[in-house]
């Protein structure tokens, strides 16, 4: 589906990431379809294993080969010079591809301290960077990596560029990767858990400073996380995973208010709310994800779902169609938020409820 706001800057079309394993293949993503528009922020959800972060892998190239592969599809990147690139046909370790990385397109990873060298001071690691990409001079890439420290609000920032990331805090070693990541003015910034270990308060602080950054330099976002709150407070869109595919997408606001996808409904119904009464119940989802080595061409959510028709969820894998403006489902049914769960062991309330 387009972007708004013109044509996207990153597109994904029908990906498919496979790791071909001695049981089978792995279809840790399979078929995605996805569009980043400019200056945008889109949220990507789901279950630990559903494929969001080898859908940010494949993205930048960096699978382990083998057994990653990209199987198939397209990952279309606009550059700034107005030249689209297919990233999935470039060599991971080809010049081109080099380029890209780092320079049109950045990452955030999940733990610092394992992303960061531990031999080379904080300030030696994001100068390097900027010679390579933007061909400073060696005084010229430490100033700029002086400034990118200011930027993110490390303190006293002079003493900060030539300590270890030993010698700082998890929260710390967050906003360096970030400012590491911006460091080259890249189009899209891919953030994948970004929070993660970190507490409550420090959480808030790097949100705040990647939607700061992102509106001061333009920077389309991605953002991975299994955090509904998260995305909920940062992205314009939302795509929700599952078992290697996407299940609904649309803009935050209407995927919240309006989910279409028991998937997704259950996710909303699993999380504490400060407006419902005491005592409310949280409504588990049962069951576990599949083994996604040969996936059943079924609904994926089929065995943990409230709403599943036998004869109907048990014979295809639904396609994402339209339930509403700009906003897409993979379900066969027409669930809402407020459809009651029907009780389990009665399959006809099931099938009224669905039908």
């Amino acid at each position: 589906m387009p972007a708004p706001g013109g044509p996207p800057v990153l597109e994904l079309k029908d990906l498919r990431t496979y790791f071909y394993v001695d049981g089978g293949v792995v279809k840790a993503v399979d078929g995605v379809d996805l569009a980043l528009g400019r200056q945008q922020t889109l949220g990507i959800v789901g279950e630990s294993g559903c494929g969001k972060s080898i859908t940010a892998m494949s993205i930048m190239r960096l699978l382990k080969s083998p057994p990653g592969k990209i199987a198939g599809g397209q990952i279309l990147l606009r550059q700034s010079d107005g030249r689209t690139v297919d990233i999935a046909k470039l060599r991971p370790n080809g010049a081109q591809m080099r380029a890209i990385r780092g320079g049109e397109i950045a990452m955030v990873f999940q733990e610092p301290m394992t992303s960061l060298n531990p031999l080379y001071t904080i300030g030696s690691q994001i100068a390097e960077a900027v010679r390579i990409h933007l061909r400073l001079s060696k005084q010229a890439a430490m100033d700029r990596a002086l400034e990118m420290l200011q930027k993110v609000q490390i303190s006293d920032a002079a003493r900060r560029l030539h300590e270890y990331p030993h010698q700082l805090s998890g929260g710390m070693r967050q906003r360096i990767m970030i400012a590491l990541a911006l460091s080259c003015n890249p189009a899209i910034l891919v953030a994948d858990e970004p929070t993660t270990a970190l507490d409550v308060t420090i959480q808030a602080q790097i949100l705040e400073l990647i939607n700061r950054l992102k509106n001061e330099t333009g920077t389309a976002v991605i953002i991975i996380t299994h955090d509904l709150g998260v995305v909920a407070g940062m992205a314009d869109r939302v795509a929700v995973m599952y078992a290697g595919r996407i299940v609904e997408e649309g803009p935050t606001s209407e995927i919240f208010a309006n989910p279409r996808m028991p998937y997704t409904i259950g996710l909303l119904r699993s999380i504490p709310r400060l407006d419902e009464q005491d005592g409310r119940k949280l409504t588990p989802i049962r069951g576990l994800p599949p083994d996604l080595i040969n996936l059943p061409a079924i609904c994926p959510f089929s065995p943990r779902c409230d709403y599943f028709v036998a004869g109907k969820c048990d014979q295809t894998v639904p396609p994402l169609r339209p339930v509403g403006p700009d906003h897409r489902a993979a379900c066969l049914f027409d669930i809402t938020l407020e459809t009651p769960i029907p009780a389990r062991e009665n399959a006809e309330a099931v099938t009224e409820v669905a039908g």
